[in-house]
């Protein structure tokens, strides 16, 4: 009676373990069918002087939840007209993205911030239905801001940001896979419109940031297009 019963178990014990490995490689074929690029939620600071400090940390998501992950921007005032912004993000297969910039502002008295940031940013790009491997792709770009900030007893954040530049890809690792359909085109602009709203107490403020892409060098079947982050946005300066 306890051998049925031990065999009993570890027969039901083998098909949980195997439902729940079909389970989890369907999850991951639906949310992650191939990626190139994807819009980065990089936060728009709106920074009006010297010494101001922002941190914003989120999750993204793509539509139709093909892709989702985490990110984090930094920005500050150097000086009364220089600043300067770092961010990554890393979404669920671990391909990552790093960027840099440096930008000039300007605050008004209406509340209007004006920006102007140039940099470089890099990272990787993966198939998984080719064993995950990952290309990886360079791009130079330039972003200019425009928003208001401090509005109204709930303090509302809120600006569009326009970003383009020039982006290489390295499809050497999916052309291994595509004996009859190569990328040979590398080098290719690309344009990234971004709207954003943030609101809350002074210092910290619940923000949403919705990204949108086009680009050239790669097929619309090998980048998501568009991208939409929520999380939450740190002032430390004073």
């Amino acid at each position: 009676m306890k051998k049925i019963k031990t065999v009993k178990t570890v027969n039901f014990m083998k098909n949980r373990n195997l439902k729940n490995i079909i389970l989890l490689q369907t999850v991951l074929l639906l949310l992650n069918s191939c990626a190139s690029y994807y819009p980065q939620v990089v936060d728009i600071p709106l920074i009006k002087k010297k010494e101001d400090k922002r941190i914003n940390a989120g999750c993204f998501i793509t539509p139709e939840l093909k892709n989702f992950g985490v990110s984090g921007t930094y920005s500050q005032g150097v000086t009364n007209l220089l600043a300067v912004q770092a961010y990554t993000s890393v979404d669920c297969m671990l391909r990552f993205h790093l960027q840099g910039a440096l930008g000039l502002y300007k605050g008004f008295e209406n509340n209007t911030v004006i920006e102007l940031y140039t940099g470089y940013g890099f990272g990787t790009a993966g198939w998984l239905l080719y064993k995950i491997t990952a290309d990886n792709y360079q791009l130079g770009f330039a972003q200019f801001n425009i928003g208001k900030s401090g509005i109204g007893a709930l303090n509302f954040d809120y600006g569009l940001g326009l970003k383009g530049g020039v982006i290489y890809n390295d499809y050497s690792k999916y052309n291994e896979h595509h004996s009859d359909y190569k990328i040979l085109n590398k080098y290719g602009w690309m344009a990234e419109p971004s709207a954003f709203i943030r609101f809350g107490g002074k210092n910290i403020k619940f923000n949403m940031i919705v990204n949108y892409m086009w680009m050239e060098n790669s097929p619309k079947e090998l980048y998501f297009p568009m991208c939409i982050s929520m999380g939450v946005n740190f002032k430390l300066g004073k």
